[in-house]
């Protein structure tokens, strides 16, 4: 008795967790402190997930718009906005973790692995980014729901 009961515990708190899969992305979020500063909005469009980023200018220039496409079924997409125009990206989502790799038009190489906080409040991005005739270079990011 006490077994089902501590089992039946687990999945009620664990099951909100496996359900969200990609949709748990969805919302406003901000970066973290100690993480190059942006937002990104992401929406979920059929079985991708949909990502306007923005960047605050630098060095006193204008505030920049990143548009990217994340596939979350394992299939590939071709982007057609912005910086990421005709750069391809496969995606998978399992979970609360996307996992997603984009080639741009030039060559350079990039491996997106999110993962979601068990609360849907907070998730991570580790970007590796491979631009060819060097090595590999990893950067984290971490953001927060903002709704």
């Amino acid at each position: 008795m006490k077994r089902l009961l501590c089992s039946t515990i687990f999945v009620m708190f664990a099951l909100p967790v496996f359900a969200q899969g990609p949709q748990g992305f969805v919302g406003n979020w901000k970066s973290d402190p100690g993480t190059p500063p942006m937002t990104r909005q992401l929406t979920y469009n059929g079985h991708e997930i949909v990502m306007v980023e923005l960047q605050p200018g630098r060095n006193g220039g204008p505030q920049m718009t990143i548009y990217r496409e994340y596939p979350t079924d394992g299939n590939t997409v071709t982007m057609h906005k912005g910086i990421w125009d005709g750069a391809t990206a496969t995606g998978k989502a399992e979970g609360n973790t996307l996992t997603c790799d984009t080639t741009m038009k030039n060559g350079a190489k990039f491996h997106d692995v999110w993962t979601l906080s068990a609360d849907g409040k907070h998730y991570t991005d580790k970007m590796t980014i491979n631009r060819g005739g060097g090595p590999a270079r990893t950067v984290n990011f971490s953001y927060t729901k903002q709704d």
